[in-house]
């Protein structure tokens, strides 16, 4: 039912400064109760097309209120996703077009959220901000399990991706892994902000809330702000926002400001995932089950404030479920590795210096800095608060502790190359002393130290180590070449390897020098995650023996063979990764993904499109239902997303293998950032792939 009493609301829609058509549209009707903002996805006007579609669809099946609100708003997209995609079968010049968005119904003291993509719903209240949706993305599912800071996601060269839309492929409304759908309640002193990326991108949540604040008494004159600021911020994007204020909410931000309190965001700013009482917003999806929001960055906060420099781990915590963009799915444990860079490093430089250079961890500083005993001491202490503290904060301050100890304590503190601590930096391709070879620093770092990789262009081959974390300092910018004449093995090798790290990476291949294939992973307990691989003459990655690694946010694709191949026991996590254009050798198609033997990998948050044979190729049929619910293939039919062969799916090595038929859809969503760098990326042979939606720098 509508509202008794409508809330004080506005909307505003804006191109921005780099994009002459807005792709965005709004809703607003607040004596309805119902608002939405939805973000078109496509090339040409087909992203205006789409997202004009579900705002039409949109408007007309939430203005029936003829069920409960949950199913409602599941209804509602599911018949605008029924709708874009059927539109676009009959029309080539539509083909992929799509949208996200995020759409809210009022009912009284609750609101219900649908949420498909990176559109957001921010919950305010006087001198606090909160996001409440989470992010189908993955520099979104990174920054909500805290492992990015928000300005890092905001300028995060994958920002641009996502892994789930409303109209590339048909849905249901109950397909809970498609549609989040949250409750979560309405205060008459609170206030609810719709916004699309172009506003979440340009401005920081404190900068949002300062400026909603700064006019509360104006919800129209709140959003042409917000608007007008996004702009100034550079207005890369079409920028959207929906206001929705409770009756209460401007006279309680004039009394805390007349009490002479910060204006600011709560909990230091915490951002886009932050806010005081951000546990507070677990809501109820249509079947009652609890829906998680995104984890709290805590362990980067008490990391700052301890003076260590920022790093950007793995994801992987148990039940870690934002990591794969799919909240609710049971994707198990994970392991988190070290982090990826320190803050202050040296700008990049060509590889040439050849003596070590490793920057001193935390501990390390803290123990140069006071003697023995008070050191000592200061362990003691950390622990006891570590012990104190309440869950937010207990295990990064249990972290710091030990770490502290293992500096304090007898035989800990600096060693190895350049002085490095246990839990160092070493450097490669600094024009200050960094080593002049990946395997230079990989042949002298030890467990729990970290090699950093300056943007670059390396002509060597890769055996990862136990506990050593290998990063690119830029994603995707430290790139791996083949060595004249040693291209036929893999680019990074890795056999019976655990607790080690490799994010980044750019491989790259050629028809002229190419791999033979990605990487290998034999009988490892390994992270790999944002790496890129293309052009190898075989498999993107080859997972073998009783691997149990995870690789997740990369990109893999125009590989003969195919993107993954899974051999003997391996049972590894197949995580938020886009498998497109792989297993395209003439004579030879094989699957995105194929599975032979025993293999057992877990796929979750995946997008398949476009390879040579089917999605995904299995031996058995057991999991195959799984698969294809819980990944997205494009526009294809069921039998050719995941197919059964009954047997071997081919030599992974050089993509042989089941799998007939063509390419097999083609890539909606917004273009990877490597889709630039590689046009051929985004068109692949016999897919109709309109332009990219978003060509950001």
């Amino acid at each position: 039912m509508s509202p008794a009493h409508p809330p004080q609301a506005a909307a505003a829609t804006d191109p921005g400064r780099e994009r002459e058509n807005n792709e965005d549209r709004v809703l607003c009707e607040p004596d309805l109760g119902i608002f939405a903002v939805i973000d078109g996805v496509g090339g040409a006007s087909a992203g205006e097309v789409a997202a004009e579609t579900a705002l039409e669809v949109l408007r007309a099946r939430l203005s029936r209120r003829t069920t409960d609100s949950a199913r409602l708003v599941r209804e509602a997209i599911a018949l605008a996703n029924r709708q874009i995609y059927e539109r676009a079968r009959g029309d080539a010049r539509l083909a992929g077009m799509s949208c996200v968005l995020t759409v809210a119904v009022l009912d009284g003291a609750k609101v219900t959220v649908g949420q498909v993509g990176d559109s957001r719903l921010y919950a305010l209240a006087p001198g606090e901000i909160r996001k409440v949706t989470p992010d189908h993305s993955p520099v979104g599912a990174r920054e909500d399990a805290g492992d990015l800071s928000e300005l890092e996601a905001m300028r995060h060269p994958r920002r641009n991706e996502i892994f789930r839309d409303v109209g590339s492929s048909p849905h249901e409304p109950d397909d809970a892994r498609w549609i989040d759908v949250l409750e979560v309640p309405f205060d008459p002193g609170g206030a609810l902000l719709l916004c699309s990326d172009g506003l979440s991108d340009m401005l920081p949540a404190r900068e949002i809330l300062e400026t909603v604040e700064t006019n509360a008494s104006s919800p129209r004159a709140a959003v042409r702000a917000l608007i007008e600021r996004a702009n100034l911020a550079g207005g890369k994007d079409n920028v959207s926002a929906v206001l929705v204020q409770g009756e209460r909410f401007a006279e309680a931000v004039r009394r805390r400001r007349d009490g002479g309190r910060d204006g600011g965001a709560k909990d230091g700013g915490s951002g886009r995932s932050g806010g005081r009482f951000r546990d507070a917003g677990r809501g109820r999806d249509a079947g009652g089950a609890a829906t998680a929001l995104p984890a709290a960055g805590a362990a980067r906060r008490a990391a700052g404030a301890a003076g260590t420099a920022a790093t950007s781990g793995a994801a992987g915590t148990a039940g870690n479920l934002a990591a794969a963009g799919s909240p609710g799915r049971p994707l198990g444990a994970g392991s988190r590795a070290a982090g990826t860079t320190a803050a202050g490093a040296p700008g990049p430089a060509s590889p040439s210096g050849r003596a070590a250079w490793a920057r001193r961890s935390a501990g390390q500083r803290v123990k140069d800095s006071l003697p023995g005993s008070l050191g000592k001491s200061l362990v003691l202490a950390a622990l006891l608060l570590a012990a104190l503290a309440g869950y937010r904060y207990r295990e990064p301050l249990g972290r710091w502790a030990k770490g502290l100890a293992g500096h304090f304590g007898d035989g800990g503190g600096a060693g190895g190359a350049g002085g490095a601590g246990s839990h160092g930096v070493l450097v490669v391709g600094t024009g200050d002393g960094g080593f002049a070879t990946i395997g230079e620093a990989l042949g002298r770092a030890r467990p729990g130290e970290t090699i950093e990789v300056a943007p670059g262009r390396y002509r060597e081959r890769l055996v990862l180590r136990s506990g050593v974390a290998l990063v690119s300092r830029i994603p995707r910018r430290a790139v791996l070449l083949p060595p004249p004449g040693e291209g036929e093995g893999p680019a990074v090798a890795a056999s019976g390897v655990h607790g080690a790290r490799l994010a980044g990476f750019r491989v790259e291949g050629t028809p002229q020098a190419p791999w033979g294939m990605g990487l290998r992973l034999d009988g490892c307990e390994v992270v790999i995650e944002e790496i890129e691989v293309s052009g190898a003459a075989g498999a993107g990655i080859e997972i073998r023996g009783a691997d149990l690694s995870t690789v997740r946010f990369s990109y893999l694709h125009h590989n003969g063979g195919p993107g993954v191949a899974v051999t003997g026991t391996a049972a590894p996590r197949l995580l938020s990764n886009l498998i497109a254009g792989n297993g395209t050798r003439p004579g030879a198609p094989a699957a995105g993904v194929e599975v032979r033997d025993m293999a057992s990998p877990l796929l979750a948050g995946n997008r398949i499109e476009s390879n040579g044979g089917a999605g995904v190729a299995l031996a058995g049929p057991d999991r195959a239902e799984e698969i294809f619910r819980w990944n997205t293939f494009g526009a294809v039919a069921r039998e050719q997303a995941v197919r059964v062969t009954g047997g071997g799916a081919g030599d992974a090595a050089t993509g042989t293998g089941a799998g007939a038929g063509g390419p097999g859809g083609a890539i909606a969503g917004r273009a990877p950032q490597a889709a630039a760098a590689h046009p051929a990326a985004a068109r692949p042979a016999a897919a109709a792939t309109p332009a990219p939606r978003r060509q950001r720098p």
